[in-house]
């Protein structure tokens, strides 16, 4: 919503990143578990499912406990994507990691290799969300340009995806279309609870982006 992606937004950000270090230790034993169902890499060739979301990566899944923590498992992680360097989820995990630790730039590298050489991380629509999430924290927090077309590409794999709306509404706010914005966070609205901050505070954005939106249709005398 207007002005508060350098804030709020960031600040959610960091939450998720924060709690995909936690559990991203793991990772290398999650995807040796689902080596075994004939999908290493992500990419397609066999038959397991991808999920990308942080919450998915635990030890419920059947993998043991992590191998190592911290500055230990991003290492992990580089040596197996040397190794194999085409793991979409191995490359997903290593940009969460990067993200969090403010390399934005290599995090949004990352995200594009894995959604370049994983077709299952390509038809994840929270990994493109992530995709604009990175690009848009390298470029200072601006949304428009490839954050917008990443957020596109996730709107189109899931037309209800509630950040990809969140954020594509603000970036048409920060283009100056106030329309297209409140026409994307009206969307979202409806995914919301009546009488909830959150849905408060998406009616009082759409109203002033309506408002703006009108007033620029308006003639100049």
């Amino acid at each position: 919503m207007p002005g508060r992606f350098a804030t709020p937004r960031l600040t959610r950000l960091a939450k998720v990143l924060t709690a995909t270090a936690v559990v991203g230790a793991g990772a290398l034993w999650l995807w040796s578990a689902r080596d075994a169902a004939g999908d290493p890499a992500g990419d397609g060739s066999g038959q397991a499912g991808f999920d990308a979301r942080p919450e998915a990566v635990s030890v419920a899944d059947g993998a043991p406990p992590p191998a190592a923590s911290g500055a230990a498992a991003y290492d992990e992680l580089e040596r197996h994507l040397k190794r194999q360097p085409r793991d979409g989820r191995a490359l997903v995990f290593k940009a969460r990691l990067d993200a969090q630790a403010g390399r934005f730039e290599i995090a949004a590298a990352g995200y594009a290799a894995a959604t370049r050489f994983a077709p299952r991380v390509a038809r994840d629509a929270g990994v493109w969300v992530e995709f604009a999430e990175a690009r848009a924290l390298a470029q200072g927090g601006r949304l428009v340009g490839e954050p917008e077309q990443s957020l596109e590409r996730a709107l189109a794999l899931d037309a209800r995806h509630p950040q990809a709306l969140d954020l594509l509404g603000s970036a048409a706010w920060e283009r100056g279309d106030h329309a297209q914005a409140a026409a994307l966070w009206r969307r979202l609205l409806s995914q919301t609870a009546p009488g909830s901050e959150r849905h408060d505070a998406l009616v009082r954005a759409i109203d002033r982006a309506e408002m703006l939106a009108k007033v620029s249709l308006q003639p100049r005398s």
